[in-house]
């Protein structure tokens, strides 16, 4: 077997740090031989304890002195492919590619839109470019990137760990102070501020929305303006209903001990929660924006609503509080569009069919005595 080196800025909570964490863990379990270079972070230290490697590079940093670092990791360790997640971990392969190691095959997973700059012309050095999401890849293609190395590839969501019915979804409800009987929605995301991700939206309507006097939310990760939404939460008596949980490994618990997931980010690629979510069995409901739209259907599996429009997203929301049976109903076809569109396993072997592609052309041309 192959041995896979993951590289990514850091592996905290986020999508392309939780996708790296399960990729690992997939390709430990098939066999390949697999290290992950990153700035550290809590899914680091767990993948550490699972057995895999783990190598500490400055990516933020510097992304030429992490090339140069990784040289020396990829020469130590024979690693035959390099696969980078964000576009500086992308910069990081071609620099390595360009300077130490021409013909090591980098393949590099757009976790989001990218091309804002000219350093990132870089990524079209790249031997593939995956893209989460069809909104993704077509955007890259109008930007000039070879269209030839850009391919979709959804993220493949584990249905054996986001599996609803856990025994830790009611401890959850009793260490917030949620009634059972108590409609509950959470967001998860990364708190940088809180327009991105819809924090202010969702909270608007706690504010001012009747329907919504009853309702409890979970506030999932944290970030620098999580003090601002806790200052809020105090200003507005919040916070007996609104419950800030911070970072957690274990969303698959918290995930289980809600109703819904709510996602009013302004942008968003894919969407890795809202997937997580419907595999819980939950409907998730969520702004139609960038790539959105190719993870819920709207009406099946949850709801889209129109960018910034919170009157429409609280009415959809107030419809899955009061309509038990429909907001149940969602959850389950959520779980079936989930088991036959995002599998974790149909990911994982299309994305090992071409790691296999690029290493075997790598093997050939080393084989005619090309530089490795």
């Amino acid at each position: 077997m192959k041995n896979i080196l993951l590289l990514v800025p850091r592996l905290n909570i986020g999508g392309a740090e939780s996708y790296v964490a399960s990729v690992a863990a997939e390709l430990q379990k098939r066999g390949f031989g697999v290290f992950v270079a990153s700035g550290g972070g809590m899914l680091a230290d767990r993948l550490r304890l699972q057995g895999i490697p783990q190598f500490f590079l400055p990516i933020r940093f510097s992304t030429a002195l992490s090339a140069w670092l990784l040289a020396r990791i990829v020469k130590k360790h024979q690693i035959d492919l390099l696969h980078a997640n964000s576009a500086a971990a992308g910069i990081t392969g071609v620099l390595l590619k360009r300077q130490y190691l021409p013909a090591l095959p980098v393949i590099y997973t757009a976790h989001g839109v990218f091309g804002h700059n000219e350093k990132e012309k870089l990524l079209n050095e790249c031997d593939r470019i995956l893209c989460v999401s069809e909104f993704v890849r077509q955007d890259a293609a109008r930007k000039g990137y070879a269209v030839e190395k850009l391919m979709t590839l959804y993220n493949g969501i584990d249905t054996e760990k986001f599996r609803p019915g856990r025994s830790d979804a009611a401890a959850v409800r009793a260490r917030y102070g949620i009634p059972a009987d108590a409609f509950a929605v959470a967001i998860i995301s990364r708190i940088k501020n809180l327009r991105d991700k819809g924090h202010a939206d969702i909270l608007q309507i706690f504010e001012q929305d009747a329907a919504a006097k009853n309702w409890h939310l979970l506030i999932i990760g944290k970030g620098k303006s999580l003090w601002k939404i806790k200052q809020r939460l105090k200003k507005n008596d919040l916070a007996k209903r609104v419950h800030c949980a911070g970072h957690i490994v274990d969303v698959e618990n918290y995930l289980d001990a809600v109703d819904a997931v709510v996602l009013p980010s302004q942008f968003e690629t894919f969407g890795l929660v809202l997937a997580e979510a419907m595999a819980m069995g939950k409907p998730a409901v969520a702004y139609a924006v960038g790539g959105t739209p190719e993870v819920i259907k709207d009406g099946v599996t949850g709801y889209l609503v129109e960018r910034g429009d919170t009157t429409a997203l609280a009415q959809k929301l107030e419809r899955l509080a009061v309509d038990q049976k429909k907001c149940a109903a969602m959850g389950e076809n959520g779980r079936q569009w989930v088991e036959s569109r995002f599998p974790c396993d149909k990911m994982m072997e299309e994305l090992i069919g071409i790691y296999g592609q690029l290493t075997a052309e790598t093997d050939g041309a080393l084989a005619k005595g090309e530089k490795r």
